[in-house]
């Protein structure tokens, strides 16, 4: 008898199905899902297959109703260009089931096998059995459907290992990047296992949300550090956030970056992790990955879940930590997410709609979700082609155990809330000629599970003034708390809660578990109430967090330690080393004894007194003293200049005459990017003339400069100039070029 398994993602030919491999966790393998047109049927997949023998061959389906009772996405399959008698997706279940398309007799040899759209509307299959043994019936039972398929295809199915490592970060978006970068450039060897088959999570192509941070509420104050340099990065090469992410991971020897890995459990003894198991979702071989620290960056919490580390779900209750905006009761609700995806080079929410150039008529399927009529939904529409980041459902949704349930869900509201801006909403006539094109399919999360730390960030910390002893970051956004009805609030808004909470700072000890020893987390996940997520949720945020765990991490290989005790014992040290590789920590300025320009003597060919600054909708003028290049500040501060500013001309230069000759061999300049446009993501990025980007470093030698090295096309705030180690008696940097622009502004000079 012969069985033959068929994984839809193995056919040879997609048409219009594309592979949707989201829900591997809870139904154990990716799928094809009919997405093109919306309502129109897609191309065919196709594939081909051999059978032994001639006779009677059952082909089974795996699929799914995704909408009972209304089966919005049905299909056929056809075998030689024959239908099968049956039409699937009918069944009245929405779990994952198998069906038997039909029987048909074949031939020996080769066969042509499609999978045959019927609606346009989001039907899906995940496998397609073919056999000869009418006995045999695949199991619906997850664990039990892939030991046979294991069986059939002949695949070994031990977990092989995948090695070990100093630090492995599970998590490849805005905080996991981070934290790789920054342990990676302080020697650990690092896995960077990503859920997805490319890096940046929720600031992904498919997230499509970008690094938002404290600068969109709070003018100027856009963070630095590697969030910076990624911002950087995508404006200097005209990528996506997904883009410039990709391009810092690759460049990074330390870091080897795994995709489409899913972690789907952890081995933990003593209160420590020892290894975690994952499964690709493309090919499901399993793997084991072993290290001594590890950082939970999934956003979900998924490693420190499986790890047994504290957590919660859902809202505090008032008692609890005497949050104002806290609820009486706990609940379990969390922040609905937004569908996105990339449409060409654009970010869409929810759908793509497009102008057909003649009335087009759109009537809402019977299964989508009906929303109330014009004003009634107390929201305002902007645009058409897409929908508004309000476009999300109740926080009653259960986005960790049921999340394409949940997905479907934002579809059935997607596909609603076209049909309101068809013929409900003010935008009504404009929106007569147009037709959708296409749904969004990834659930780009706000809120899930948030792992404890030794201390949890609350809405009484968001106070001015309030400074942590072991502050590593700080976060600005509001607090930006969803409504829990979503759509659905009425005259009560999308918010719950948006107050503005000015610049707020960040402590250590949010950024690891209180009880499982080796764990970092650095991602939404981080050690949070719900109030407080509100503002450190977003993307620039993270990464500041990323940055600060990854050089944790690297301590703690450092001293042969865990993450509580850098607490206890290096904060200070770990705080000058985030400030010295250009993380804002504000209120610690340098203090780094071995850097010699901080008691060097400063003197300059040129400098301005003031430099006129725009501060939002004001101009200002700031007092300019060419000192501040070692005053220990890497940035302007509101009514504060912290840098060296020359208009007269380049090339300018800035020398440093150290208080006794010594040996050097690194002098690291701080340039000035723009810390306060685009104030949103999503906005057009304006031309920023301020970046040194030809700089030399001259030495004073036995009398005598002797050029030393020179950095050109820097398009950073921080260049590293290395040299071989000379004794000098001063340091001259000169900025040979600025970017579009005839001036030099440095913030800081650092001689080692």
């Amino acid at each position: 008898m012969q069985k033959i398994w068929i994984d839809a993602i193995e056919f040879e030919f997609f048409g219009g199905w594309v592979i949707d491999s989201q829900f591997v966790r809870e139904m154990g393998q990716s799928y094809l899902i009919a997405n093109d047109i919306p309502g129109e049927p897609v191309c065919d997949a196709v594939t081909k297959f051999s059978v032994d023998e001639d006779g009677y061959y059952r082909v089974f389906i795996r699929t799914k109703n995704w909408k009972i009772p209304y089966n919005p996405g049905q299909l056929k399959l056809v075998v030689d260009g024959i239908d099968l008698p049956a039409t699937i997706g009918l069944m009245p279940s929405q779990k994952w089931y198998w069906e038997i398309a039909g029987d048909i007799e074949l031939k020996k040899g080769e066969h042509t096998l499609a999978a045959k759209d019927l609606t346009g509307w989001l039907s899906r299959f995940a496998a397609v059995v073919i056999t000869n043994d009418f006995d045999f019936t695949p199991s619906n039972e997850t664990s039990r459907l892939l030991k046979q398929r294991a069986e059939i295809k002949n695949i070994d199915t031990k977990v092989k290992e995948a090695g070990e490592w100093d630090l492995i970060v599970v998590g490849a978006g805005p905080g996991g990047v981070p934290t790789a970068l920054s342990a990676a450039r302080a020697g650990l060897k690092v896995a960077l296992i990503s859920g997805r088959e490319f890096v940046g999570g929720n600031a992904s192509d498919e997230g499509t949300v970008g690094l938002d941070g404290a600068g969109a509420k709070n003018f100027g104050m856009h963070e630095t550090g590697i969030s910076n340099e990624i911002k950087c990065t995508k404006e200097h090469f005209g990528l996506t956030w997904q883009g410039a992410m990709e391009k810092l991971v690759a460049e990074e020897k330390n870091i080897t970056l795994f995709r489409n890995e899913l972690c789907i459990d952890a081995e933990t003894e003593n209160g420590l992790i020892k290894s975690i198991e994952c499964v690709n979702n493309i090919t499901l071989e399993k793997h084991k990955f072993t290290a001594p620290l590890f950082a939970d960056c999934t956003g979900d919490g998924w490693l420190g879940y499986y790890a047994g580390a504290a957590y919660r779900i859902g809202r505090e209750a008032k008692h609890e930590m005497n949050e104002e905006l806290a609820p009486l009761s706990p609940d379990t609700y969390t922040m609905s997410g937004c569908l996105c995806a990339t449409v060409g080079k654009e970010g869409m929410r929810a759908f793509f709609a497009e102008d057909t150039g003649s009335p087009y008529e759109f009537k809402l399927p019977e299964w989508a979700t009906k929303l109330p009529e014009g004003k009634e939904l107390y929201r305002t529409a902007k645009r058409i082609y897409t929908a508004e980041w309000w476009m999300e459902n109740s926080n009653d949704y259960d986005d960790l155990f049921e999340t394409e349930f949940s997905r479907d869900q934002l579809v059935c509201l997607a596909v609603g809330y076209f049909d309101w801006l068809k013929n409900s909403s003010d935008l009504k006539e404009e929106a007569a000629n147009y037709k959708l094109k296409h749904l969004c399919l990834h659930n780009s999360k706000r809120e899930n599970r948030r792992l404890m730390g030794d201390y949890v960030m609350n809405q009484n910390d968001f106070v001015p003034d309030k400074v942590f002893p072991d502050t590593i970051s700080y976060c600005g956004w509001s607090l930006d708390i969803h409504h829990i009805k979503g759509m659905f609030s009425g005259k009560e808004g999308p918010f719950f809660s948006d107050k503005h909470i000015g610049i707020v700072s960040i402590p250590y000890r949010c950024l690891y578990s209180r009880n499982i020893n080796n764990l970092f987390m650095a991602s939404r996940c981080s050690s949070f109430s719900h109030i407080a997520l509100g503002s450190t949720r977003v993307e620039s945020t993270l990464a500041t967090l990323g940055q600060a765990a990854g050089t944790a991490a690297a301590f703690c290989k450092k001293y042969n330690c865990l993450p509580r005790d850098i607490y206890t014992g290096h904060i200070v040290e770990l705080q000058q080393q985030l400030i010295k590789d250009d993380q804002t920590i504000f209120g610690v300025p340098n203090l780094d004894e071995n850097d010699k320009a901080r008691t060097a003597t400063v003197s300059v060919s040129h400098s301005s007194a003031v430099e006129t600054v725009q501060r939002a909708t004001e101009t200002e003028e700031l007092t300019i003293d060419y000192n501040n290049v070692i005053n220990g500040i890497i940035r302007d501060l509101p009514e504060q200049s912290n840098a060296w500013y020359s208009d007269n001309g380049n090339p300018q230069s800035i020398t440093l005459t150290l208080k006794e000759p010594g040996k050097i061999h690194l002098v690291q300049v701080t340039t000035a990017t723009d810390l306060a446009h685009p104030r949103y993501s999503f906005q057009a990025v304006p031309e920023f003339n301020l970046t040194a980007e030809d700089v030399t470093v001259s030495a004073l030698v036995n009398g005598e400069w002797q050029k030393v090295g020179e950095y050109k096309g820097n398009y950073l705030r921080q260049m590293r100039i290395t040299f071989p180690e000379i004794v000098a008696t001063a340091v001259k940097v000169t900025v040979e070029k600025t970017k579009n622009c005839n001036i030099a502004k440095i913030f800081e000079i650092r001689v080692y």
